[in-house]
């Protein structure tokens, strides 16, 4: 038995001769005591201590935001939406209305009398024929009792289609002299005018 410091380790011969095999016995220390093994010599003999295996921790989010994968790193980006252009929609959800369709034309002023659609007017009544492509087929025709916006120059009247007039040409008119005076004098004859349904 050798003793070193306050340890003692015993040797013990095996019957084989080739073969010594040291055990290491824990003295008990001077409380008497068994002394606290070395991790190091307590472990298998040619094996060392596994060591701890990583962890690695990602902190949690914070609150509020949502945390999304990164399309680069998944390998697939998502598809761009189609773009869309949408027109606003009118008040009421009807179309919205078009301007009302004007006409240019010659103009010249005639005598009343019994008009086309069966009623009698006078020279002093604002009262316009149209041409008979305009003014329509049948009786009464369908633009009979129809107002009119008449323009020359910048002044305009309103006149009632209360006849036809198949010389005027294509989108004339014929006026009472009381609704062509009103735009220009009588002595011009005729005038080139720009004109509308009123409704």
């Amino acid at each position: 038995m050798l003793a070193v410091g306050c340890a003692a380790v015993i040797t013990v011969a095996n019957a084989s001769a080739s073969d010594d095999v040291d055990f290491p016995i824990p003295a008990s220390s001077g409380t008497g005591q068994p002394l606290e093994p070395d991790p190091i010599l307590s472990g298998t003999p040619g094996s060392a201590p596994a060591p701890e295996p990583s962890v690695t921790t990602t902190p949690p989010p914070e609150a509020g935001r949502t945390t999304m994968p990164d399309p680069e790193q998944s390998g697939s980006v998502p598809p761009e939406e189609p773009s869309r252009t949408s027109a606003p929609p009118s008040e009421g959800g009807r179309p919205a209305e078009q301007p009302p369709r004007s006409y240019s034309g010659s103009a010249s002023y005639y005598q009343a009398g019994l008009g086309a659609c069966g009623q009698i007017f006078t020279n002093g009544d604002f009262v316009v024929a149209l041409d008979s492509t305009m003014f329509g087929a049948g009786y009464p025709a369908p633009n009979c009792g129809r107002k009119v916006v008449v323009t020359y120059q910048g002044k305009s009247i309103t006149a009632t289609v209360l006849d036809e007039s198949p010389v005027s040409g294509r989108y004339g008119i014929d006026l009472t002299p009381a609704a062509f005076r009103a735009l220009a004098p009588l002595d011009q004859a005729k005038i080139d005018v720009t004109w509308r349904f009123a409704e």
